[in-house]
């Protein structure tokens, strides 16, 4: 393997509360701490940050060359503790590109009409503006999601490329860079990368324990130019995985330099290899967002969403927050009491809509 393109999501939710509409009429006005339970949400965060800041000294001792993606939502939760975004401003420059995605971790780009996505999208490059002094070229959609159709939409914003989700194996040729005449896109390697996120700690793995210098050597056995990996960042924290991931993120810089093999950011992978024409039909995402619109309740809370895009009404953090694919996955029917959630979560779009539109 010629190259390899790390990338990394770094989001944390809003999540809702358990809401009584009895309690919302005796109010005068939306609000988010109306909705949404802030007390929990800055528990988690409070905890995740210190992993993120920790890993993120890690990148920066390492000189480790990636792509991160943060979400609008993490953005707003720095509020509470802003030395979070000073760690990763600290990084800025040293071989790191922070790519662009909707602001608020929705699926706004599956809306027949594209101006939700288009405001979205410019909510998130002018956070990374603000914050970072940078503008973004790479775009990672919400859970993986791309077409033909966010393909040209993106052109017109100005992105040059974006990252997708890919196959398995290198049977799957997903080890380049693709063009489909819209714009260049990689393929993530999702074995590989969910190899770290979800099976790092499992004693019963038959690979356990997973060490950087077994998996850049599977790597270094695969063929193609660059290979793309992207993962929760939360899973190096000593929270997710403890200490151990963290030995492993801060060996993998010397591990792939060892082996000849590049670290690239997104940006300068697209550059530096010529893309390979994408005859097929482009339609890829996670999981084919079978955990967020696979069943009934799902797909009438997305369509409500759109339905309330198409009225003419301010749009504002709470309309916003509610479209986080995280809520759409919690009515999936794996999920612990999904038809309690989604009786919850359309009490409260109910009553948002009855407050705004």
């Amino acid at each position: 393997m010629k190259a390899v393109c790390l990338c990394f999501q770094v989001h944390q939710p809003f999540r809702v509360k358990w809401y009584w509409p009895r309690e919302g009429y005796s109010r005068d006005a939306a609000s988010v701490d109306l909705y949404f339970d802030q007390a929990f949400n800055y528990s988690v965060f409070e905890k995740v940050c210190r992993d993120y800041i920790q890993s993120n000294k890690v990148v920066g001792d390492t000189k480790l060359v990636c792509t991160f993606n943060l979400s609008g939502t993490l953005f707003d939760q720095c509020r509470w503790h802003p030395q979070l975004i000073a760690s990763f401003k600290k990084l800025k420059g040293a071989g790191v590109e922070f790519a662009s995605s909707p602001y608020y971790n929705s699926l706004s780009s599956l809306f027949e009409r594209e101006d939700e996505f288009v405001r979205q999208v410019k909510m998130h490059r002018d956070a990374l503006l603000r914050n970072f002094g940078v503008t973004s070229t790479s775009f990672i959609n919400t859970e993986l999601v791309h077409n033909a159709t966010i393909a040209r939409c993106l052109l017109k914003l100005g992105f040059s490329a974006v990252v997708s989700e890919g196959g398995d194996n290198p049977g799957d040729q997903c080890c380049s860079v693709f063009d489909d005449g819209n714009i260049p896109f990689l393929l993530r390697h999702r074995r590989l990368s969910e190899d770290v996120q979800f099976r790092f700690s499992d004693t019963s793995w038959s690979e356990y324990p997973l060490t950087a210098k077994k998996f850049v050597q599977w790597i270094d056995s695969m063929e193609g130019d660059v290979l793309t990996l992207y993962m929760d960042y939360a899973s190096f924290g000593a929270q997710q995985h403890g200490s151990s991931s963290l030995e492993f993120l801060s060996n993998l810089s010397d591990e792939f330099s060892l082996h000849g093999t590049q670290l690239l950011t997104v940006a300068d992978a697209v550059s530096m290899f010529e893309a390979s024409s994408y005859k097929e039909n482009v339609n890829f995402s996670r999981f084919d967002l079978k955990h967020c619109l696979s069943n009934h309740i799902q797909h009438v809370y997305f369509n409500e969403l759109k339905r309330l895009c198409d009225m003419d009404f301010v749009r504002d953090d709470i309309f916003g927050y509610l479209q986080q694919m995280d809520i759409l996955s919690t009515m999936d029917i794996t999920k612990p009491h999904p038809f309690d959630s989604a009786v919850n979560v359309f009490s409260i779009l109910s009553d948002y809509a009855r407050r705004r539109v």
